[in-house]
């Protein structure tokens, strides 16, 4: 499966009480322009009193570690029912930056047609696609963290864009047309051996919007994984970004899981 970035070796800490896991980031690095790293894993076990204690012990010695190798952006990703885990990142300063609403689909057996006036991304698409990439996103993390600044959340998420494109973070990127223009695209990673997908990016022009491009560049990329054998397709969203979260729900998503996103500045 493609990747949007290239991360270091996991490092793992372990206590009889638990484990938790970071690994820096380098990707996030090159585009913050600061040192970024992921906070993977946190694990406890015992009573809420003693997960909760335990998990503070842990993220004190992550810190430690994260400061003594210079990172100075740290995330992590948990579900909105650890309710162990969440008060222990916010009492080590770690702020609620974003929420994830995630959709599962099964297509096994029921493929869907193509809509026309869609097909797979062409090289001389690529300006279109960058200009959608840097503009058509302001739900997503990096614009809702206040450690970066506006312009480097577009740049981000253009970048993203142009390694889909290339092959280097999707393995399809497919695009729907109005007038000769690329309205909407949808980057997409397949697994052939699990037979499962993923939709990551999904976009639509400023002038596009309202008019059912993104429905149909969906639905293109639905059609591409069926014709891959791919069985189920996942696609997360932002909580608050409720017209995705209806479109996806409109194709027959159904959503399995949320989870929240904290950051810590270091």
């Amino acid at each position: 499966m493609a990747t949007a970035q290239v991360t270091a070796p996991l490092r793992r800490i372990e206590t009889p009480f638990g484990a938790a896991a970071w690994r820096a980031l380098d990707w996030d690095t090159e585009q913050f322009g600061i040192p970024a790293a992921r906070l993977d894993l946190l694990e406890t076990s015992g009573s809420y009193t003693d997960a909760r204690a335990h998990n503070r012990e842990l993220l004190r010695a992550v810190l430690a570690e994260c400061r003594e190798g210079g990172i100075r952006h740290l995330s992590a990703r948990v579900d909105t029912g650890d309710v162990a885990t969440i008060p222990a990142l916010e009492e080590a300063g770690f702020e609620l930056i974003d929420g994830i609403q995630t959709f599962l689909l099964q297509i096994k057996g029921n493929p869907m047609p193509a809509p026309s006036g869609t097909r797979l991304f062409e090289p001389g698409d690529l300006p279109e696609i960058l200009e959608i990439g840097r503009t058509a996103f302001f739900f997503d993390r990096f614009h809702a963290d206040p450690a970066l600044p506006a312009v480097v959340a577009d740049r981000v998420n253009e970048t993203w864009t142009r390694n889909c494109c290339l092959g280097m973070a999707a393995d399809a990127v497919v695009v729907a047309e109005e007038e000769g223009r690329v309205a909407s695209y949808v980057t997409c990673q397949a697994d052939s051996q699990e037979r499962n997908g993923i939709i990551v990016l999904v976009a639509t022009a400023v002038w596009a919007r309202g008019r059912g491009a993104a429905r149909r560049a969906s639905a293109a990329a639905l059609h591409w994984f069926a014709e891959r054998g791919i069985e189920t397709v996942e696609v997360g969203t932002q909580l608050r970004n409720i017209p995705a979260a209806r479109l996806y729900e409109s194709l027959g998503f159904r959503l399995t899981r949320t989870s929240l996103t904290f950051r810590k500045v270091l």
